[in-house]
């Protein structure tokens, strides 16, 4: 149903996170593929996306054009989703078709900084670390987002 995209450079520390938030998604049948588009790791991270199954190309335009899915998510290697994001993401493919989303920023670390990035990034536009999930047809035109009642966070 979707195409995972991550986009990485030199993610070797964060990408294993990254990934296994996809597991029960992939096992459900919701992300029918991930791609990692590297922008020239010299660290493990080929490995690792080799590893878990994924396919790589060098750009995010390469991954777009390769999807297999009407639906990409491109997502940060710096994230990790919250348990249950993928009941959020079906119900936004269900109803809100032709309309991009994006997920909710989160912070992991503790303190009040953390939950003020959280409130500012919230009243402004989304970030690229919040993930983008669009019908590839609209990719790169996708207006207004819509954010999802799922958290991303930022490792």
């Amino acid at each position: 149903m979707i195409s995972v995209i991550v986009p990485t450079r030199d993610s070797a520390a964060t990408l294993p996170a990254c990934l296994a938030a996809l597991v029960p998604a992939a096992v459900n049948a919701l992300v029918r593929e991930v791609i990692v588009a590297d922008g020239g790791s010299s660290d493990a991270t080929l490995e690792i996306a080799e590893d878990s199954g994924a396919k790589v190309v060098g750009s995010i335009d390469d991954a777009v054009a390769l999807a297999k899915s009407d639906w990409v998510m491109v997502l940060s290697p710096l994230a990790r989703l919250e348990r249950g994001w993928e009941a959020e993401v079906k119900l936004h493919i269900d109803r809100h078709a032709g309309k991009a989303a994006c997920f909710r920023l989160a912070y992991e670390d503790r303190g009040v900084g953390p939950r003020l990035r959280e409130a500012l990034t919230a009243l402004g536009g989304p970030r690229a670390e919040q993930g983008l999930l669009v019908e590839r047809g609209r990719y790169g035109q996708h207006g207004p987002m819509r954010r999802l009642n799922a958290k991303a966070f930022i490792l």
